[in-house]
């Protein structure tokens, strides 16, 4: 039987799925920037926006992990090209707040916080995530001891580093830890880099097949605790 203490969590396409999410949060950062910055609107569409928040991280590599400030920058800059010159940053951390505030707009996949609840009276819950949801902002993480994103470590997902942090925070060792994520690079191929064991979420309908190296899987939450336990007793 393994000693289990730690569950890593990861958040997106694991707790909710984070297509709808993020098209809302841009539609509302888009349309904050059709009033508050017309000219910007004028000479960029949506898609051409993105194409150039693209090509500003090509030329400026250190906001690689730091996606929040990479979005404020890089707005920043399209802003001056389109004549705002003084008022850029204030604009581009106004739409940013705007779209912040909408990522955290999700709805949980069905019997994910029971069974987060249920699991959090045993072991202890960390969130690891490339991206900029915060967790603390949801009911559900009540539950949930701690919460990193990339930009914390300033490193993302399958680098080690928010995997050694979750067991710091733990103290525990790799051995002692289950890793739950869906992506099969980021979250399985890099938590086995690691020594954590790993249970893969399939819960799109168009969830790729397995990782050979997952420990296990599941397309419910509902199945989740019976896997963990299948991993403890080994």
């Amino acid at each position: 039987m393994k000693k289990i203490k730690l569950l890593c969590f990861d958040l997106d396409d694991t707790l909710w799925l984070s297509k709808p999410v993020i098209q809302r949060a841009e539609q509302v950062f888009y349309a904050y920037l059709t009033s508050a910055a017309p000219a910007l609107v004028e000479r960029f569409s949506p898609e051409a926006l993105r194409a150039h928040r693209l090509d500003f991280l090509k030329h400026h590599p250190k906001f690689a992990h730091q996606i929040s400030q990479w979005r404020i920058a890089s707005l920043s800059d399209a802003l001056t090209l389109c004549g705002y010159k003084t008022q850029s940053t204030v604009i581009a951390q106004e739409a940013f707040a705007q779209f912040i505030a909408a990522r955290q707009q999700v709805t949980l996949f069905p019997h994910c916080e029971e069974v987060i609840r249920q699991l959090s009276k045993t072991y202890t819950l960390i969130s690891l995530t490339n991206g900029n949801a915060d967790l603390s902002q949801q009911p559900v993480g009540q539950y949930f001891h701690a919460n990193y994103q990339a930009e914390h470590v300033n490193a993302a997902k399958p680098e080690p580093a928010l995997f050694l942090k979750a067991l710091e925070i733990a103290g525990c060792k790799p051995e002692e830890a289950i890793h739950i994520g869906d992506h099969a690079i980021d979250d399985i191929r890099g938590a086995n880099a690691v020594g954590l064991l790993t249970i893969q979420a399939c819960l799109k309908t168009d969830s790729p097949e397995p990782d050979a190296l997952a420990d296990e899987r599941f397309n419910d939450w509902r199945e989740l605790p019976i896997k963990i336990e299948q991993l403890v007793q080994g």
